[in-house]
């Protein structure tokens, strides 16, 4: 290893010890490697915007725009009141229901921060109301908001895709969807099984005509899922056009049919948007400062070489175990503009399939947005349910686990996330 490439993770090591937010980190320790390569800073400069200057990036600030429309439309609670008329007769059904409700978020938005902050604020005050453990309903909010990120469309793998090139968004879309809903359903299990032990409420069950009635005012909100995802799979429109076109429909229906929304709350919807849409671009500009750096170094060839040897199925999982660790303690943005372009390079290399690698990487850093030390999603909820990260963090274990045990099926069992891509033509 030479003095530069020491340098740079050397730095990176010692700032996220302290503290320093990952964005900055990846900045100033690119930054430290130029200073002892004595490489111009303006390749820097230069990275950094090829970084954010891809047009599908136009796809981040619509589907949160999307989200934003949902919230002050009302659309969140009518997609609740849907999935509570079939399946609030189960024990523990507000638990289910969160989980199924960020499943219908997860193809709208595509963000799991967005999805915790937005479902919990709406969902765990009702949990905690229904004598739900405070800690639970923290943890089923946090796990289940992992299902924004893998659940096309999807902000994180959009990235992928642009940081790794060649990759087909809608084909890694397509080869998610199996995955998101196989993730759904163990949480879900997850949640009956614990609830059932725990003897957590239940509703009745209720009739055909209201579960009609549920249908037909969550209508309008389940049709946007059907416009983005139909619309790329069916080749009617891109992905960016797909994020305009459903942001312009959320707020249409936020405004104009449900009117929930008022004129005087786009300012607020604007800015917000703004601020996760600028974040997620931030890590993704900064991760590709870093990721040239690694580049330069001939990092990727250097282990390609010794990697290339090994066993398909250890090779796997030997990313699985390394990626679980990273999201564990990075920001998702930031770890897949690092380390996709190298584990997707060599993977391809050994004749993994594009699509099949995309999608490991991809839940595995978005299983670390729940798991401790740095999991932002238990973060989020703990404060909102008024309970310690340890409490939280120990309630989480078991959707945690059942989670990575989908990872380890998606992982072994390829032909699970390739069905559907395959079906349609993404991939032979």
């Amino acid at each position: 290893m030479n003095l530069s490439l020491a340098a740079l993770l050397i730095c990176f090591v010692v700032l996220i010890i302290m503290g320093m937010p990952i964005a900055y980190n990846l900045l100033v320790s690119t930054l430290v490697y130029c200073l002892v390569e004595g490489a111009p800073f303006v390749i820097m400069a230069q990275r950094l915007y090829q970084g954010i200057g891809s047009f599908s990036f136009l796809a981040i600030p619509f589907f949160v725009l999307t989200g934003e429309f949902m919230l002050r439309g009302g659309l969140l609670e009518r997609l609740v009141d849907f999935v509570n008329a079939y399946f609030g007769r189960l024990k523990g059904a507000l638990a289910i229901v969160t989980i199924l409700v960020s499943l219908l978020m997860g193809a709208i938005v595509g963000l799991a921060v967005a999805t915790a902050a937005s479902l919990g604020n709406f969902l765990i005050p009702m949990m905690k109301k229904e004598k739900y453990d405070s800690a639970f309903a923290a943890a089923v909010m946090s796990s289940a908001s992992l299902l924004g990120p893998i659940m096309p469309p999807s902000v994180l793998m959009i990235t992928y895709c642009i940081a790794i090139g060649g990759t087909s968004i809608a084909g890694v879309f397509m080869a998610a969807v199996i995955p998101a809903i196989l993730i759904a359903i163990a949480q879900a299990s997850t949640a009956y099984a614990i609830a059932k032990k725990r003897n957590y409420p239940s509703y009745r069950k209720t009739t055909w005509a209201e579960k009609k009635t549920a249908t037909i005012r969550a209508l309008p909100a389940l049709m946007l899922p059907v416009i983005i995802l139909g619309g790329i799979f069916g080749g009617v429109f891109s992905v960016t056009e797909a994020s305009a076109i459903a942001a312009f429909y959320s707020g249409f229906l936020a405004f104009v049919v449900y009117k929930n929304a008022k004129v005087s709350d786009l300012p607020k919807i604007f800015a917000n948007a703004a601020l996760s849409s600028g974040l997620t671009l931030i890590l993704v500009g900064a991760g590709m400062t870093m990721s040239w750096a690694i580049t330069n170094e001939k990092l990727v060839d250097i282990l390609t070489g010794l990697l290339i040897n090994l066993p398909k199925p250890a090779f796997l999982f030997g990313c699985n175990i390394l990626l679980l660790i990273v999201g564990c303690f990075m920001d998702d943005g930031a770890s897949v503009v690092i380390f996709g372009p190298i584990l997707g390079t060599i993977a391809m290399g050994m004749g993994v399939n594009p699509l099949h690698i995309a999608v490991i990487i991809c839940i595995n850093l978005v299983i670390g947005l729940a798991t401790p030390p740095f999991g932002i999603t238990l973060f989020i909820t703990s404060p909102l349910a008024g309970v310690k990260l340890e409490q939280t963090v120990k309630e989480a274990l078991p959707f945690v686990a059942v989670s990575i045990a989908v990872l380890f099926l998606v992982t072994f069992v390829p032909a699970l996330p390739l069905w559907l891509p395959r079906l349609l033509g993404y991939t032979t």
